[in-house]
This record gives structure tokens, C-alpha cells and sequence, in this order.
């Protein structure tokens, strides 16, 4: 029998957490305590059925995979058959006992699968207390999600940025999503920082739309270069609203010729866009190179003047950092990073 002081210890790690990986560890952890299981993993995967990430846990440590780890395909085709009928549970036998897995998240792009590894099925009570657990998860992950959210375009707000990019460079190796054909590959992670380009995109002459057609129509603008901004990259790929007409991502690519191409299909998506009243927009884009020895605040510098070069140079189109860097066009920061002393 589960004692009470337990789950309440469980709740209230669960609740500490304000961040969206370590949550889902404590999601593994609560599992693994609570029900006596072998191990649990929590599956992410794209609507194509792809694998972009397996988070495992095995009651001693916690263990992030890559997408081509190897995967049992009879969980696979467990979850894709829960994925197309709307299943939310589904049981499997395996060699060292049973495998229980639950559908625990989804958006446009993923979804989420629990995977419980036991030596034997669940009795009525374990799968009440795993109900409740879920629950809980779901609840907060709802809180948590709305708190690193923008509400008008549903991407993440400005607050999340600082944090969300502070860790990318300890994050597992995995394959990138294909988007129209075309598939970024990320190195292993001893070379991560040299895939990572950060860029600004604004709306050009967004406040003579606001001045001319009001602010709702201002809105529905941003709604729908929002939902081009999440067409256009991966789930991988950072997304945010930095405010007013102004959005960053921050993409993963093998070279600054292949983020080119990247950020160019955006911009003409963009620009070739059905939009409300056959209204044309377009946008302007500034990018960087987003290096773990420069600062963030330094990065968002350099993309920044790169966006006004593309500003006052006709709008609609995209720079480069670097490229107006070698013109002269642009200052660069004499200390870029490292430790900062205190005295």
C-alpha cells in the first residue's frame, strides 16, 4: 500500500518544477517509486511517427536518447495505433513481464507516450494511483505551459527564452524533422554550439497596419505569421514572441548556407501568404551565429543590427551578421563572453 506522506512528497516535487524536461523526470520518478516498475521512458514523437526523443529512467538514473536509439517495434506500433484510433491506453507483453503505455501529451506537432515496464499487471489500485499521478502531471504541465506562453499567437513569451536557451547546449544529439523534404541533422553534442543560428524576425511597416486597419486586424496578423513561423520550423527549433511585431527563433543547422535557405523559405512563405483582405506583408530577418562563448544579450545585439540593415535597406529581406560584419556595416562587442568577475 502507498503511504500517504509519500504521494504528498511526490505532489510537491511535482509542482517545484518549472521547467517542462525536469517535470517530465519527475513524472518518471513518481512512476518508478510509487509503482514499483521496472523502468518507465517517456516517447516523443512527430504525427509521421518518427522518434525525436526518449527520456528513460531506471530507478538509479535518468537517460536521454538520440531518435535512432533503438526502439521495441512493438511499442512503436503500439503507440501508432493508439495515435490513429485516439486509444489512450494500451498493454503489451514483453519478456520481462508487461509494458503499459499512455498517451500523456499532444499538440500539432508531437506527442507523447509513457512507457511502464512491470513484472507484472496492475492491480486496481496502481492504476488508480497512476491516474492520479497523470493527472497531476497534466494539470501542471497545462499551468506551466500557459505561463511560458504568449496568448495571443500560442508561442513561447520572452520570459522563457533566457531559460530555454541556457540549456540547449547540454541537450542529447537527436535527428532533425524533415520539413518539405529537406532534413537538418544535428551533430553530436561535443559540436552542438556550432548548429545554433538565432534570428529576429519583424513585421515590416506593422504600426501603419495597426494606424490604418485597427488593432484586431493588427492581431490577426500576428496570429497568422505565427502559424507560418510554426509550419515553417521544427519542433526542435526555438520559437518565440519577443512583443509587438517582433519574433525569434532560434534554428539548428550544419552551416549558415543551409540556415539561409531555412530562414529564406520562411520569408517568401511569408511574403506569398493568402493574407486576410489580400493585405501583402512581408518580413525582414536579421540572424547570427549562436555561440556558447557569446553572451545571449550580446547574440541578440548582433542579430538586431543585422535586422536593421535589412531595415533600411529595402525591407523584406534577409542579413547576415557576419556578411556586414566583413562589409564594416557593423560593431561588434570587444568582449563577447567568458566569466565575469566580481569585486
Amino acid at each position: 500500500m502507498i503511504q500517504s506522506n509519500v504521494v504528498i512528497d511526490h505532489i510537491a516535487h511535482f509542482t517545484s518544477q518549472r521547467d517542462q524536461e525536469l517535470l517530465s523526470l519527475s513524472l518518471l520518478q513518481s512512476v518508478n517509486n510509487m509503482l514499483s516498475s521496472l523502468s518507465s521512458v517517456i516517447l516523443t514523437m512527430d504525427k509521421r511517427g518518427n522518434v525525436l526523443s526518449t527520456i528513460a529512467y531506471d530507478g538509479s538514473k535518468c537517460s536521454v536518447y538520440k531518435a535512432d536509439n533503438a526502439i521495441d517495434k512493438g511499442i512503436l506500433f503500439a503507440c501508432e495505433r493508439m495515435s490513429e484510433s485516439g486509444i489512450e491506453e494500451s498493454n503489451v507483453k514483453s519478456a520481462e513481464g508487461y509494458q503499459v503505455i499512455r498517451a500523456i501529451y499532444h499538440n500539432r506537432k508531437i506527442e507523447q507516450f509513457l512507457v511502464i515496464h512491470l513484472k507484472e499487471r496492475f492491480s486496481k489500485v496502481q492504476t488508480y494511483v497512476l491516474s492520479g499521478i497523470l493527472n497531476i502531471y497534466n494539470n501542471f504541465l497545462a499551468l506551466l505551459n500557459d505561463s511560458q506562453t504568449d496568448e495571443l499567437t500560442g508561442l513561447a513569451n520572452r520570459k522563457t527564452f533566457d531559460s530555454s536557451i541556457s540549456k540547449i547546449f547540454d541537450a542529447p544529439a537527436i535527428q532533425g524533422e524533415s520539413i518539405d523534404g529537406e532534413r537538418r541533422d544535428i551533430n553530436k553534442v561535443t559540436d552542438i554550439h556550432k548548429n545554433y543560428w538565432l534570428a529576429i524576425i519583424d513585421i515590416d511597416n506593422f504600426k501603419q497596419v495597426n494606424d490604418k486597419y485597427g488593432h484586431l486586424y493588427g492581431d490577426e496578423i500576428l496570429i497568422h505569421v505565427a502559424q507560418l513561423i510554426k509550419s515553417s520550423f521544427r519542433y526542435e527549433d526555438l520559437q518565440f514572441r519577443f512583443g509587438g511585431e517582433e519574433f525569434v527563433v532560434l534554428i539548428q543547422a550544419e552551416s549558415k548556407e543551409q540556415s539561409a535557405a531555412v530562414l529564406e523559405r520562411f520569408r517568401r512563405s511569408v511574403e506569398n501568404y493568402n493574407f486576410p483582405d489580400n493585405h501583402p506583408v512581408t518580413v525582414s530577418i536579421g540572424a547570427v551565429e549562436f555561440t556558447q562563448n557569446t553572451f545571449h544579450v550580446t547574440s541578440i545585439d548582433y542579430a538586431d543590427q543585422a535586422l536593421y540593415y535589412s531595415k533600411n535597406n529595402g525591407r523584406n529581406r534577409l542579413t547576415f551578421f557576419e556578411d556586414i560584419l566583413c562589409k564594416g556595416q557593423a560593431n561588434k562587442q570587444k568582449i563577447d563572453g567568458g566569466e565575469v568577475e566580481l569585486f
